[in-house]
């Protein structure tokens, strides 16, 4: 299976470097599948450090296997998980400060051929594609730093701004 990463939107030496890091690690988990991974995005976050959050998309042919692996390991890393839905996905966050909730690195681990991979794709595309729906996402992103990210408040806003920007993609397909 080849990597895929998508460095267009890396623009940051240091950024792209720590990218690749953060995926050489996940890489060495014992037990870890053969993934491919693509980098979905990053904002930068207006807080005295300047520092930014990676969002990584990891494919997988199988999501059972990753129900196999050393969790433990992935967890001593600062990884928890924050969302299991069943055979298509499992999200985690890398935290930094659990009194804020604060994370840098957010993994979005998919079965590959599900709808929901196939969602993340489609979305990932038009956020390559598209430099304005790529800006609108990083200042959702900034504008709901503080929410988690499986809050009921989070998942309605951002199915709200997906759908916003969905049906605008539409839109612009028919003109």
């Amino acid at each position: 299976m080849k990597r895929n990463i998508s460095i267009k939107k890396l623009n940051n030496l240091s950024f792209k470097n720590n990218f690749l890091e953060e995926i050489k690690k996940i890489k060495d988990i014992p037990k870890m599948p053969i993934f491919t991974y693509e980098h979905i995005g990053s904002t930068a976050i207006n807080n005295s450090l300047g520092e930014e959050i990676i969002d990584i998309l990891i494919v997988v042919e199988n999501l059972h296997e990753i129900n196999n692996f050393d969790e433990k390991r992935l967890n001593n890393m600062g990884y928890h998980r924050f969302a299991h839905k069943g055979k298509g996905f499992i999200s985690y966050c890398k935290i930094k400060d659990f009194t804020k909730m604060d994370y840098n690195i957010k993994l979005f681990i998919v079965q590959k051929d599900t709808d929901i991979h196939k969602n993340f794709i489609f979305f990932n595309d038009l956020l390559k594609n598209n430099n304005k729906i790529f800006e609108d996402y990083q200042n959702f992103k900034k504008e709901n730093f503080n929410l988690k990210s499986n809050s009921k408040e989070y998942i309605k806003k951002r199915d709200i701004f997906i759908k916003k920007i969905l049906n605008g993609d539409k839109n612009a397909k028919r003109t």
